[in-house]
């Protein structure tokens, strides 16, 4: 089954809303009826999903259940959809393209109060129920068979499965009212509201935190959530986590989402340490003592068989990314930790992707090119960026109106002035096609030369009559030269230094650099 859908977004958009029936479904998902009814309705549960407990930090366990190949595609497909479909609320950050950890603890820096609440059991309250019935809600208003159908697809044992492509959208979908609740408790007391899943933050610079959200019990010096925020929750089917309430004051370090927010986004120093002794270890240890270490420690039992163990180096390079991330990827301390784990494992830190390295993929897509014209218009454009990254002055094909001449192009090196011929044809290049080239430079001022580049090389006659001739200024350069420079085994400009000096002083009009003792 295909997980790319052949229908634009505004079709798929206009389809949504016509549903009305299971038929329109399949045709929706571009899939046949009779599969969307196996994958539904006659396929075992057991064969459905593959379920697994992890340990919260709490210790007690979290049930994932992860749909099996052909439901995950189907899910994938209405994820994408409802995508398309569904625009999140400015305050909800979680599961939201653009959004992350990071934009949700932004808004709450530097206030004066900061509250955070943990909404029960998030995805299993939300059962089948609650997803029918929002399908069948405004603004959707689909029929009882089609949203029924949709649940269907969503929903297992009769809760969002936490491990399914549709789950967080889902979510955010059921939230949707919520969220707006909640942004108008905030307006009205002058405080800032955001949500990320089931993390739910308010915040203030007002000097009092409003009761109506919380407040403290002078007695016991507990935080109490106040009743038109709990009302507002438990109206909306959730139920608040009260293990889960914090309440922080500027003085005290105030943490959003895991982040540090009193004076910008922060992680923990505690995360930081943990950064720095992971380095250490794998310096003093190596990888191998390391990795079975860290196995030891963070993976037990509730480790699914089928999970594969990450790589030690890799998990330390996503905690770094993760640094990089939040403090951004300028940072002295994201570049710091970055240099020495790549110091320690160079293979962990793969050498970022240049502009050469994109000039060079794009000189192999030409190489396979059938089409000469294009490929010969395109070879000028990637030498005029060649030359742009190499800082050599360079100006992109013209016409001569005096003599309506076509010049490939032309660039000024150490105060000369050089008009550049390409040619890429399969057969080695001859003299008469040099004569061109010596023809447009014999037509230009006197300090100005001509460099011939053809891919193909050129016969053994070019650079003998060359040779023998001073005043035919022009000098060479091959398809192999250019690949060594593009794959950053030579510079561009000591190449034409050399070349230069062979050709000035030597009288050598083409110096093979490549195979130069």
């Amino acid at each position: 089954m295909n997980v790319d859908l052949i229908k634009n977004p505004e079709q798929l958009k206009e389809k949504f809303y016509k549903l009305s029936s299971a038929e329109n479904i399949a045709d929706l998902l571009e899939i046949r009826y009779k599969d969307l009814i196996y994958y539904l309705y006659r396929l075992p549960d057991i064969k459905k999903y593959y379920s697994f407990e992890i340990q919260k930090k709490n210790g007690k366990p979290r049930i994932i259940s992860t749909p099996t190949t052909s439901l995950k595609i189907l899910q994938q497909k209405l994820n994408y959809i409802l995508s398309i479909i569904f625009t999140p609320k400015f305050s909800s950050h979680g599961f939201v393209k653009g959004r992350s950890i990071k934009t949700n603890a932004s808004i709450h820096v530097k206030r004066k109060y900061v509250l955070n609440i943990d909404l029960k059991d998030f995805f299993p309250s939300i059962n089948f129920g609650r997803v029918r019935g929002m399908f069948m809600a405004y603004p959707y208003n689909l029929s009882p068979p089609v949203a029924t159908v949709l649940s269907q697809i969503c929903c297992y044992n009769n809760e969002l499965p936490q491990g399914a492509p549709t789950s967080p959208i889902i979510s955010n979908m059921i939230c949707a009212k919520l969220d707006s609740q909640l942004l108008d408790l905030a307006k009205q007391n002058k405080c800032l509201f955001t949500r990320y899943a089931d993390d739910i933050t308010f915040s203030t610079s007002e000097k009092r935190f409003p009761k109506t959200i919380a407040y403290t019990d002078e007695t016991t010096n507990q935080i109490h959530v106040g009743n038109d925020l709990n009302n507002i929750i438990e109206n909306n089917g959730f139920f608040i986590n009260n293990e889960k309430v914090w309440f922080r004051a500027r003085d005290r370090r105030q943490m959003v989402t895991g982040l540090i927010v009193n004076d910008f986004v922060n992680v923990t120093r505690k995360y930081k340490n943990q950064v720095r002794a992971m380095l250490h270890a794998l310096k003093k240890y190596g990888p191998k003592k390391t990795k079975k270490e860290f196995e030891s420690k963070y993976f037990n039992n509730n480790t699914p068989e089928w999970k594969c163990l990450p790589k030690f180096e890799l998990v330390l390079k996503g905690k770094i990314e993760h640094i990089g991330m939040i403090r951004d990827h300028e940072s002295d301390i994201y570049l710091n930790f970055l240099s020495e784990l790549k110091r320690i494992s160079p293979d962990t830190v793969p050498r970022p992707i240049t502009e050469l390295d994109v000039l060079y993929q794009n000189y192999q897509n030409l190489k396979a090119s059938d089409n000469p014209q294009e490929r010969g218009y395109k070879l000028e454009h990637l030498l005029n960026k060649l030359f742009e990254h190499s800082k050599i002055i360079t100006q992109k094909s013209f016409t001569r109106n005096d003599k309506a001449e076509q010049i490939d192009g032309a660039f000024k090196f150490d105060g000369w002035y050089y008009i550049v011929e390409c040619k890429w044809r399969e057969k080695p290049a001859d003299m008469s096609q040099l004569d061109v080239l010596l023809a447009k430079v014999n037509r230009s001022a006197k300090q100005t030369m001509g460099l011939f580049l053809s891919i193909s090389g050129w016969s053994k006659k070019v650079p003998e009559t060359l040779q023998k001739n001073p005043d035919k200024s022009v000098f060479l350069m091959n398809g192999n030269e250019l690949e060594k420079v593009l794959k950053d085994q030579l510079d561009l400009r000591e190449v034409l230094i050399r070349k230069l000096k062979a050709f000035n002083i030597e009288a050598k009009p083409f110096l093979d650099i490549c195979n130069e003792k």
